[in-house]
Order: structure tokens, then C-alpha cells, then sequence
């Protein structure tokens, strides 16, 4: 039995795209979010946060839980797959 295999750079190329996806918009909506009180009439942009650590709390959270959640539906997607060739 072999433990070891070698990852293919597409799969490599693929894990960063699933997570830097998911990291983007969960950086966009808190930046959104803090921003969200200018809207208001009278008021001018201004952003509550007064440090980055929320946004890199977003960015890394936010592509970390959206990597895993891609992942494991691509694995639901290949089980249903394999269970459908297995039918056949």
C-alpha cells in the first residue's frame, strides 16, 4: 500500500483558488460592514475599525471555512459519482 502519492500542480492551483475565493468575500463583506454607517445622509466614510486584526481574522477564517466546505461538497460530488458508475 502506497501512503504517499504526488499531488498534480492543477490540484495544488485549484486549493489556492478555493481558498482565496472565499477569503475575498469574506474580506469584502467586512470591509462592507464597516462601512456600512456612511451610507447614512450627513455622514462621510469612515471606517470603525481602528486596526487590520479584524480584516485578517476575515480573510483567514472566512478562506479556511470556505476551503473546507468546497472540499467537502467536490468529495460528495465524486462518492455520488463513484456510486452511480458502481450502479451501472
Amino acid at each position: 500500500m502506497k501512503l504517499l502519492r504526488r499531488i498534480p500542480k492543477e490540484e495544488l492551483i485549484a486549493d489556492i483558488i478555493f481558498f482565496i475565493i472565499p477569503a475575498v468575500i469574506s474580506l469584502l463583506v467586512v470591509i462592507l460592514f464597516d462601512m456600512h454607517w456612511s451610507f447614512y445622509p450627513g455622514r462621510e466614510i469612515q471606517f470603525i475599525f481602528t486596526n487590520k486584526l479584524p480584516y485578517l481574522i476575515a480573510f483567514f477564517a472566512g478562506g479556511t471555512a470556505g476551503f473546507f466546505l468546497i472540499k467537502l461538497l467536490m468529495f460528495g460530488f465524486i462518492e455520488e459519482e463513484k456510486a452511480i458508475k458502481k450502479r451501472k
